[in-house]
């Protein structure tokens, strides 16, 4: 079941425990997401495993969600699969020397937003542009309807010119 907007994660205590922090959030909760589907329903789900490295508290933070987009070849809704795996850092500033390979989630290590950082997530892993991927059915608007094109009416502008001529 998804989660209301919680209270804030206090990494700094969470990493020193070693704890693994596991939540569902509603689609339809993340403003900046929902904008890019088709339909805001279902769930983002988040898994932190959080652990210190030189006094820095960090983590590996999964994300996963089923979402549904326009794809923009067709224009009709399909299901992506959206997957982030980040190792990430909790830190005031870059000033603060951190861990190699980890990205930086600048800000009050104490006070983390989770709801926030999984929305952020989110919009990494959607596509820039949406599409069935090759061997999907992807029809183009318009060519389900009309099996055999019309042969298009035969024009001939200066048909009249010849009668003109004879005169």
């Amino acid at each position: 079941m998804p989660t209301a907007r919680e209270p804030l994660l206090d990494a700094v205590v969470q990493a020193a425990q070693g704890a693994l922090v596991e939540r569902e959030f509603a689609l339809a909760d993340f403003s900046r997401v929902r904008d890019w589907l088709a339909e805001p329903t279902g769930v983002a789900r988040m898994r932190l495993a959080l652990h210190r490295i030189d006094n820095v508290p960090t983590g590996l933070l999964a994300v996963t969600a089923a979402v549904k987009l326009v794809c923009q070849r067709c224009l009709q809704p399909m299901t992506v699969e959206l997957r982030s795996e980040t190792d990430v850092a909790f830190a005031v500033a870059e000033s603060e020397s951190l861990p190699g390979g980890c990205e930086l989630i600048a800000g009050d290590p104490k006070r983390v937003d989770l709801a926030a950082l999984v929305e952020d997530e989110l919009l990494l892993a959607l596509p820039a542009i949406p599409r069935h991927a090759s061997g999907e059915t992807c029809e183009l608007p318009g060519t389900a309807a009309a099996e055999e094109p019309a042969a298009p009416e035969m024009r001939r502008p200066f048909a009249g010119l010849k009668d003109l001529l004879k005169h």
